[in-house]
């Protein structure tokens, strides 16, 4: 087989994202998913003609180096003004304001990820603010955003304002598509801590199904309705039964846990080309996670760090300054110590080998997720989380901080 295609790229840094399928120009190349559920190129030689080039296009290869951005990077603490969007949001709800700013001041269309009627991750793109509103929050599963690149380039070659919203090595494919940069296009990374399989999220919507006796409709994995900002103790599963719709918030969701501690992520997250200082996106939003011991209190409506890449990223921010209720400066080694996704991959665990077996099944993922011996002490944590009354928790964080 030639030296020339995607299939000299290994497997374990294949992100999954498509584009090599996408810009074959015989169909040789198509997606399937291997035994972990993963998405993933099948190269049909008898199709192929040596052309080369999904491989010169792949972003898991040295092309990616290409496109990082490397201007002075400005670092901020974010909360925006509008309480309804902030509810809905993840955190600090910076991606509610610059998705209304496209829809209703630029007259752009928005591109990111929801639920399909199968409750799969897909990217979509709108025009429409009902349809944006099904991508706030965040979703615990890789989606497939490669099919939206077409229509993206007709949008852009029209003159339309474009805003991308994915992960970074999902912005790497599209401006790989893409080629020409453009103007009108701004791209908003998602600061990535890894994406678990879709088989994997299938099983656990099946299972979800099965117990709840419904269809499920919607999975919230941050929200903040009863608790507030938080991690992995605020899942809310929306389904219907019976004609009524219901809401079910696990006590310790296993599919999250796993995710949380690293167990079930694609083997490209563990060595993520992106995962550095210098980015791709013209923004990069995230959790501010040193909130509390930067400011002394607890954010309980969510707080977002915000990193400005480039030229255009900050001439967006600035336009959007009056939208914040909250807006304030970092020194870089601050702000990146708030989230680590900002400059490493997540180790990979040493359970991950047995975390996807061969005949993958929901059953028994709450004990490979809380039980092993890695994450003992993280199981500690998460039960505390779930159990102990936030006022009490915040309590403790007071008096250990005055200490």
């Amino acid at each position: 087989m030639s030296d020339k295609t995607i299939a000299q790229v290994d497997k374990r840094a294949c992100t999954g994202c498509g584009l090599c399928a996408l810009k074959c120009p015989r169909k040789a190349i198509a997606l399937k998913p291997d035994d972990e559920g993963f998405l993933g190129p099948v190269l049909d030689a008898a199709l192929c003609i040596d052309c080369g080039l999904c491989l010169k296009t792949c972003p898991a290869t040295d092309v990616a180096e290409t496109l990082i951005y490397r201007e002075p990077r400005t670092y901020f603490a974010a909360i925006i003004a509008d309480e309804e969007l902030l509810l809905k949001s993840s955190s600090g709800g910076v991606f509610g304001v610059l998705a209304k700013r496209y829809i209703e001041e630029l007259g752009g269309y928005v591109c990111g990820c929801v639920y399909n009627e199968n409750m799969q991750a897909v990217h979509t793109v709108t025009n429409k603010w009902e349809e944006v509103v099904r991508m706030f929050g965040s979703k615990y599963v890789q989606s497939r955003a490669a099919h939206c690149f077409p229509e993206i380039t007709k949008l852009l070659q029209a003159d339309k304002q474009v805003l991308f919203v994915g992960t970074a090595c999902q912005i790497a494919a599209l401006r790989l598509y893409l080629g020409d940069k453009y103007e009108k296009l701004l791209c908003v990374e998602i600061l990535c801590h890894g994406v678990p399989s879709p088989v994997l999220f299938e099983k656990y919507v099946a299972h979800l199904e099965k117990k709840l006796g419904g269809t499920v409709l919607d999975v919230q994995f941050r929200n903040k309705e009863k608790h507030g900002w938080g991690s992995e103790h605020r899942t809310c599963v929306v389904y219907e039964k019976k004609g009524r719709i219901k809401k079910h918030r696990p006590t310790l969701p296993a599919y999250f846990s796993a995710f949380f501690y690293g167990l079930n992520l694609r083997e490209s997250c563990y060595q993520c080309r992106y995962a550095q200082l210098a980015r791709v996106a013209d923004l990069t939003i995230g959790d501010f996670w040193g909130a509390y011991h930067k400011y002394g209190k607890f954010f309980t409506e969510g707080i977002s760090v915000v990193c400005i890449n480039t030229v255009g990223g900050k001439q967006c921010i600035d336009a959007l300054r009056e939208q914040f209720a909250f807006f304030e400066e970092l020194p870089e080694a601050q702000a990146v110590r708030s989230n680590d996704n900002f400059y490493h991959s997540i180790p990979r665990p040493r359970e991950r080998d047995a975390f996807y077996q061969k005949n993958m099944r929901y059953r028994g993922l709450w004990k490979k997720a809380y039980l092993s011996k890695t994450y003992r002490r993280k199981t500690l944590a998460s039960i505390y989380g779930a159990f102990v009354p936030p006022k009490i928790r915040y309590a403790l964080h007071r008096i250990r901080r005055e200490k």
